[in-house]
């Protein structure tokens, strides 16, 4: 059974995966929304909304509150559609002091003297990081400053720094994860946004990691916050990012000075996870779709995300858990099958290609809670798929 399991995995090459049963086609921006070929790849448009059918979950640990409530068909307290978001925008225009990115040296940590992010000069190191197309450049490797310095890389991080990966990851690639239990993305915007929102509506969202934008656009036609910066280590990824966000009129307004959609604003900076270019506690939300199996550090990543977090502040994150989760769920819990967890990941059976590792719950736990001083893990869970939610803990009263 568990070989059976591993065998579904992508493979190395990220082309001979198996494909689920979903359409496999890029999922669309709002309805009348103008949407093109990307690549040479046909779209098929699809309706932009949440669904309305819950996944099965088990409940959260760590003595923390249920997970997010399953979606009533008979909510009548659901989010503005993307549309209604936008018909809001049209009629009101973003206020002047909405809250926006504060920016820093991925060297010095210091902030940048200017907050627009195509001033990007360092005060401290003097170092300036180029904005080429629309994209802040904070790498420590940008405008070839590495020069014949090469950084070693896993397969992971190499995989998707490739325009090819960039340009099917949202046409089959990213929908094949139906195998593993994820619900799709409609359905995991809607968790993760019932995560973000007590925190973060209004706020600076950060989605790291984030491919070509896949939950990056939906967080900005969401209308809930004033600022959405979708975030990736790889160039390619970031410009297919912005191009998918630009066949969109409302999302490409998102990305203008002067109008935005239901006042957010879209920006986009390439940056490493591992060495946040973003200054101390002024983030309200970061969020990070399936990656969290690709990094490099994971432990490094998840200490800077506890660090650009506002006190309050939350970090929501789904990844894979490995196989024998299934037998878990099957047979009373995690404890039941962990010398069995433990032989597949100590054989790195299905690891290379995409995935660097695969997860405990317990690690996740452990890593957020234990290592990052982060707070009250909360989770959905569904075969391999596991979505979570953590928090920076409030400051105290003084």
């Amino acid at each position: 059974m568990l070989v059976g399991a591993v065998t579904l995995l992508p493979s190395v090459g990220g082309v001979g995966y198996r494909a689920s049963s979903a359409r496999r086609s890029r999922p669309v921006t709002p309805p009348g929304a103008g949407a093109g070929a990307a690549r040479g790849v046909r779209a098929v448009k699809r309706p932009f909304r949440p669904l309305r059918v819950a996944v099965g979950t088990r409940a959260s640990v760590d003595g923390a509150s249920p997970a997010p409530p399953a979606v009533d068909a008979q909510d009548s307290a659901e989010p503005a559609s993307a549309t209604q978001s936008a018909t809001a925008a049209a009629a009101s225009p973003p206020a002047a002091d909405a809250p926006s990115p504060k920016l820093a040296c991925p060297i010095c940590l210091q902030p940048f003297a200017a907050s627009a992010i195509d001033a990007n000069r360092c005060l401290g190191c003097d170092r300036t990081f180029p904005t080429s197309g629309g994209v802040a450049d904070l790498c420590l490797d940008a405008n070839g400053a590495a020069g014949t310095y090469v950084e070693p890389q896993k397969s992971g991080t190499r995989l998707f720094q490739s325009d090819v990966i960039s340009g099917v990851y949202e046409n089959g690639w990213r929908q094949s994860f139906a195998w593993a239990g994820f619900p799709g993305e409609e359905e995991e915007t809607r968790f993760a946004l019932d995560y973000m929102r007590s925190a973060a509506k209004g706020g600076v969202v950060l989605d790291v990691s984030c491919g070509s934008g896949l939950f990056s656009r939906r967080f900005a036609a969401s209308g809930e916050f004033a600022h959405v910066v979708a975030s990736d280590f790889s160039d390619n990824m970031m410009k297919q990012a912005r191009a998918y966000c630009q066949e969109d009129p409302q999302l490409a307004a998102a990305m203008g000075e002067s109008t935005s959609v239901g006042n957010t604003k879209l920006s986009f900076v390439r940056a490493d996870v591992g060495r946040l270019p973003f200054a101390t506690g002024s983030l309200d939300a970061v969020h990070a779709g399936a990656a969290m199996h690709c990094w490099p550090s994971p432990a490094a990543a998840v200490a800077e995300i506890s660090r650009v977090l506002k006190p309050g502040g939350v970090f929501v994150a789904s990844t894979f858990l490995d196989p024998t989760a299934i037998l878990g769920d099957a047979f009373g819990g995690d404890a039941a099958v962990q010398p069995l967890s433990a032989l597949f990941r100590e054989s790195g059976v299905g690891t290379g290609g995409a995935f660097n590792q695969f997860w405990t719950e317990r690690e996740l736990m452990d890593l957020t809670t234990g290592m990052c001083g982060l707070v009250g893990f909360e989770r959905q869970r569904s075969r391999q798929f596991i979505l979570f939610k953590v928090s920076k803990p409030a400051r105290a009263n003084p």
